[in-house]
């Protein structure tokens, strides 16, 4: 655990989710004087099959595809670098097609690969949200996905008339954990908030804390994450609006907002 700094933060201790790849988040709440516990809960892993996402990513460069949906920034980064090691690039033009995304972040993910996204639901950000808002069409649509995706979206793009592949981009495993020592002070309240980045995470957080102390607010990414945490029985105080690194940053705040009221009487 890191040690509490000056900032908007400080004196709060934090249950961070990171992964191997991303810690940049845990490091922007430690620079705001938070003190984090970053907690390695899962891993992203390669998928079962490469050779399937890779001739799904060169079908895409290819122009096989009307549409591209995208879900996580995990599938888009697994693409690209296949795209790379054949000397191309992931957003070069392709004549009609088009990308959907979940989100602000997704699209922020693939605009940093040259990819133009052509459609973010404004109902839910979720695959729900993509699938309520995709015009029907009997095209060809590319879902690459993790292996613990939801059917949700190949069949509800399905009954829409679209052709949909859908393919394994990435796995999430388990990562080491979290140690007792953190599992002890989140029983005891000794912990400000759990902050839950996905429903995998949620759920390894319900595995290994069986006992939340009340002072504890754990707060949710966006609601698919929520409905996962509520499954595995873990209770939700805050849900952001958003599901970004800036949405349950906001969220986090309304939780500590809400709690300090009970903290101070």
């Amino acid at each position: 655990m890191t040690a509490p700094g000056a900032g908007p933060l400080a004196g709060r201790r934090l249950v961070v989710p990171v992964t191997a790849e991303r810690r940049a988040f845990a490091e922007q709440l430690e620079a705001e004087g938070a003190a984090v516990d970053a907690v390695e809960l899962i891993a992203i892993a390669p998928p079962e099959d490469p050779a399937a996402l890779a001739e799904a990513t060169l079908a895409w460069l290819d122009g096989a595809y009307d549409w591209m949906t995208v879900t996580s920034r995990n599938a888009v980064i697994a693409m690209d670098r296949i795209a790379r090691s054949h000397g191309r690039a992931l957003g070069e033009p392709q004549p009609g097609a088009r990308v959907a995304t979940v989100g602000e972040a997704t699209r922020g993910v693939c605009a940093s690969v040259g990819l133009t996204v052509d459609l973010v639901p404004t109902s839910r950000a979720d695959a729900r949200g993509i699938v309520a808002e995709m015009p029907e069409g009997t095209g060809r649509v590319l879902a690459p996905l993790g292996n613990l995706a939801s059917p949700v979206l190949a069949r509800g793009l399905a009954r829409k008339g679209w052709a949909v592949d859908a393919v394994e981009a990435y796995r999430t495993v388990d990562g080491p954990g979290i140690d007792d020592a953190v599992v002890a002070a989140v029983a005891a309240g000794e912990v400000d908030a759990i902050l839950l980045t996905s429903g995998s995470v949620a759920e390894r957080v319900a595995a290994a804390c069986p006992v939340v102390g009340p002072g504890t607010r754990i707060v949710a990414i966006g609601r698919t994450t929520e409905a996962s945490a509520r499954a595995a029985g873990l209770r939700v105080d805050a849900v952001a609006t958003e599901p970004s690194y800036g949405g349950i940053r906001a969220a986090l705040d309304a939780a500590i907002d809400a709690q300090e009221p009970q903290e101070n009487a």
